[in-house]
């Protein structure tokens, strides 16, 4: 096997979401530029706690042992959970550990890395795992998680000095593993399982000795052995194959997604032992033979029923509540996300001590309005588009997956203007009175809908939850996804009108003014009538976002803080919801 060339590994983490962090001005009708992610070694480098997740095979290891050469840091291979806690009870002192291997200690692994991190102090800790387990443990305090992407064609074939051809060039040798095995295949190929059949040919004893390395855990090269053992599994009864899994789901579940790519008609048999069987790895289970199943299965409506049910009910970890919504989406989201929630009128506590530019902690009185349950998806917002022909450069825009995530790269007044054409349409649709419009949601709607009537925290940050900070409860930097996911699959955030999203995802527009001062709001607490609300403010006045996005941390993703933009910008982390309300004054 041909070790093949180092070429730098890089995150799902771009220089434009560093920089949108700040909501920078971005000008309407701009081009869209290609993003420029960070490479691992940088972010490891400047992040002093970080989670990195790869797939099998990509790179970490290779990535870790590099790491601490260059920086002197103690590398540790976690190994199992006895090898560790082992380890744990002789740790040596270090500046810095870099702990690869996380996803091996299996069940124990959340409770033994918090261990770990209980005996440390201020050194900097880079954690390495797969990220089929690692994205499901509730991420450590104080960590930034990124997940390692493929590498791409252009640096594939700057590291074979511009030869790269046939297999290398592939989407499935964009994992370092497999594109090593890749430069021994001449020819092109579509799919890792092809990959593998052409690098393999008719040696039945490497694929038996695939699968027999990933059965009793000894596996060296996992990405390989995997995509081995699934050309195994194929001969193998249903039975037979949903036993291994069921009884070790994190060891055998690559092997089982390439066996479905693999052999389809394997879902109906699979798919049938994992709704009978209960328990969160049948759940998971149940995730793998739906993206495999065939529209016309008689068990399509009984997997959906599952998939919707663990989005409900906040089954599983967020990731994979995220990867059922995404089925759903290709096949119709069953769920009504053009719900709205009521909010009852009357005086509410607005603001919070924890940032300047909330204070001072004040009353404020709204009208009875409601709001939408959920931030307005991409199907949504595509159909206004597709009805006016506004422009919209959203890349994901018309990808099926993806049509129940929020609509995003919208400024201002593109949310303004699909209010007002929502408003015709649900009037049509007897949705809303004809007395009643649809517009965006003022600051101090806004708040009282995230927050209801929960008090001023004093240093304690108010989340629409209720209670301190939980990073299973919204779509923030704690969570990883590092980009927007499907709306309403964080049931544990929900506030107290049963609004969905309103910590993290996406920034939402309102209708209030702050000032044209980035750092400092010129329209300061408290609110009052003073123009704040003026619909025809300057392109240099900017308008008040809510609610932080997937990458803000829990300072921000939160029912109190103030970010702001020009009403032309717009960036992949800000949206809207819409509210509906009388005509009239506010």
């Amino acid at each position: 096997m041909n070790a093949g060339p180092v070429i730098p590994l890089h995150v799902n983490f771009s220089h434009e979401d560093k920089a949108a962090k700040g909501l920078r001005s971005l000008r309407e009708q701009a081009a869209p530029q290609e993003p420029v992610y960070f490479t691992a070694r940088e972010m490891a480098l400047s992040t002093p706690r970080l989670l990195l997740a790869g797939e099998r095979g990509a790179g970490k290891t290779v990535l870790a042992r590099g790491l601490a050469q260059e920086t002197g840091a103690l590398l540790v291979e976690a190994g199992d959970a006895d090898a560790f806690a082992a380890w744990l009870e002789r740790m040596p002192k270090a500046r810095a550990y870099i702990v690869d291997g996380l996803d091996r200690l299996g069940e124990d692994g959340p409770r033994l890395v918090a261990d770990f991190l209980s005996r440390l102090s201020d050194e900097a800790v880079l954690l390495l795992g797969d990220v089929e387990t690692v994205r499901r443990w509730p991420l450590p305090a104080g960590f930034q998680m990124h997940a390692l992407r493929p590498l791409s064609v252009e640096d594939r074939q700057a590291g074979l000095g511009g030869k790269a051809t046939g297999a290398a060039l592939s989407v499935p040798a964009g994992n370092p593993a497999l594109f090593a095995i890749a430069q021994d295949v001449d020819t092109g190929v579509d799919s890792a399982e092809r990959l593998i059949d052409a690098w393999a040919g008719a040696d039945a004893q490497r694929v038996r000795d695939g699968f027999e390395a990933v059965a009793r855990g000894t596996s060296r090269n996992r990405a390989v052995d995997d995509l081995l053992a699934a050309k195994h599994l194929s001969s193998l009864p249903a039975d037979d194959v949903a036993r291994l899994y069921l009884e070790a789901a994190d060891r055998w579940t690559p092997a089982v997604r390439s066996l479905l790519r693999r052999a389809p008609d394997m879902a109906e048999g699979l798919g049938r032992r994992m709704l009978d069987a209960g328990g969160d790895a049948a759940r998971r289970g149940v995730l793998l033979v739906a993206a495999a199943l065939d529209d016309a299965s008689p068990l399509r409506q009984a997997v959906a029923d599952a998939l919707l049910a663990t989005i409900e009910e906040g089954r599983l970890a967020p990731f994979d509540r995220d990867a059922a919504a995404r089925i759903l989406s290709r096949r119709g989201d069953p769920r009504d996300l053009e719900a709205l929630c009521e909010v009852p009128g009357g005086a509410f506590t607005m603001g919070s001590d924890t940032n300047p530019n909330s204070r001072p902690v004040h009353r404020v009185e709204v009208s009875a309005f409601r709001i939408g349950r959920y931030p307005v998806t991409n199907a949504l917002y595509r159909r206004f588009v597709e009805a006016t022909g506004r422009r919209w450069i959203s890349p994901e825009a018309t990808v099926p997956e993806r049509a129940n995530a929020p609509a995003a790269d919208l400024t201002w007044r593109d949310a303004t203007a699909f209010c007002a054409w929502l408003t015709g349409r649900w009037r049509q649709e007897g949705r809303i009175g004809k007395d009643e419009i649809v517009r965006l949601p003022s600051e101090p709607e806004w708040e009282r809908a995230a927050r209801g009537d929960q008090p001023d925290g004093g240093q304690a940050i108010v989340y629409p939850w209720g209670g301190g900070w939980d990073a299973q409860a919204a779509n923030s930097e704690e969570s990883g996804f590092n980009g927007p996911c499907a709306v309403g699959i964080f049931p544990a955030g929900r506030s107290p009108y049963g609004c969905d999203d309103m910590a993290g995802q996406v920034w939402e527009w309102t209708t209030t003014l702050w000032g044209d001062d980035m750092a400092t709001p010129h329209f300061a607490y408290p609110y009052r009538d003073d123009g704040r609300e003026d619909p025809e403010a300057g392109p240099s006045i900017r308008r008040v976002l809510r609610g932080g996005c997937f990458s803000s941390g829990r300072q921000k993703a939160c029912c109190t803080y103030r970010g702001s933009l020009e009403p032309d910008g717009f960036w992949r982390g800000n949206g809207f919801r819409v509210a509906v309300a009388k005509m009239g004054p506010r």
